[in-house]
């Protein structure tokens, strides 16, 4: 799965879950509290995956970068070297 699917998932997820809270709450309105509570956690849940789902497509994307940057740099000190 690539990571804009699953940010895509944990975003919908976690708002789907505050819908369902928000829903839980006024129909069982005293009962429903601890429930509600439960559901919003795992709200919080999700946007805590989305973010972490976030921050590891961005460390790889760094990776990635400077991996290109020491090949570039490799290379222009081989051409430098040949042209000296």
């Amino acid at each position: 799965m690539s990571h804009n699917t699953a940010l895509k998932i944990y975003e919908w997820a976690s708002y789907l879950l505050i819908v369902g809270a928000t829903v839980i709450y006024f129909m069982l309105k005293e009962r429903g509290i601890a429930l509600t509570l439960v559901v919003l956690v795992l709200a919080i849940f999700m946007r805590l995956m989305m973010e972490r789902t976030r921050r590891k497509a961005c460390e790889e994307e760094n990776d990635e970068l400077r991996a290109d940057l020491r090949r570039l740099t490799q290379l222009y000190a081989e051409e430098k070297k040949k042209n000296s």
